[in-house]
């Protein structure tokens, strides 16, 4: 009988570096972070980053990609498909509101990427957050009540959600200052609902 070969374990060495870059760029942007501190946080060489990535703007690509990917997937674990379009339009604005606090740094890069326009030259297609929006975007059409309203107006619907969204997540260290802990924590709990009234009162307005 043939011994079993041992399962060899995971490299999980991208992930870690995806994880410490996300940190650098959430900290110091994207021209402020350096492939050194990344790898050092690490425990790798800059000659080993560089192995899985080649530049540091595949690496920033990367990590807008890992963030979007992830707020796609949690908001297709939100909504039942079986509900009305106005119930999943908000079941799966709750789901980026959920992608943003299981990853508060995600929402601090975002923050950064937008206001500060880091990459005024990348190509259109690295900025993979337009597919999940677009689809928050064709979601809002599937209400009566907004499929005669203009794309720009929808547009404008679903940015002005997740821009809220995304700016209370990354102003958490912020909030906990001016309010302490424990207040901070009653703020939290409070914020879906807030998120759920303004949602409903967008789409009664648009009757």
């Amino acid at each position: 009988m043939t011994a079993k070969s041992p399962i060899e374990p995971k490299d999980d060495t991208r992930e870690k570096l995806l994880m410490a870059a996300q940190r650098q760029f959430a900290e110091r942007g994207f021209h402020g972070a350096s492939i050194a501190l990344i790898a050092g946080e690490v425990g790798l060489t800059k000659q080993a980053l560089l192995y899985h990535f080649k530049r540091k703007e595949d690496l920033y690509a990367e990590v807008l990609r890992d963030i979007a990917v992830r707020t796609l997937e949690a908001m297709r674990a939100s909504h039942d498909p079986a509900s009305t379009p106005e119930q999943q339009f908000e079941d799966t604005i709750l789901g980026v509101y959920a992608a943003a606090q299981a990853n508060p740094v995600g929402s601090r890069v975002l923050m950064r990427e937008v206001l500060d326009d880091q990459r005024r030259n990348a190509p259109a297609d690295e900025w993979h957050h337009k597919n999940w929006l677009q689809g928050m975007v064709d979601r809002l059409s599937q209400i009566e009540s907004w499929k005669e309203r203009s794309e720009a107006e929808k547009i404008a619907c679903v940015f002005q959600l997740v821009s809220a969204i995304e700016f209370f997540t990354a102003s958490k260290s912020v909030l906990l200052r001016f309010y302490g802990e424990a207040e901070y924590e009653r703020i939290e709990a409070a914020y879906p609902g807030e998120l759920r009234a303004q949602i409903r009162r967008i789409l009664g307005a648009s009757e």
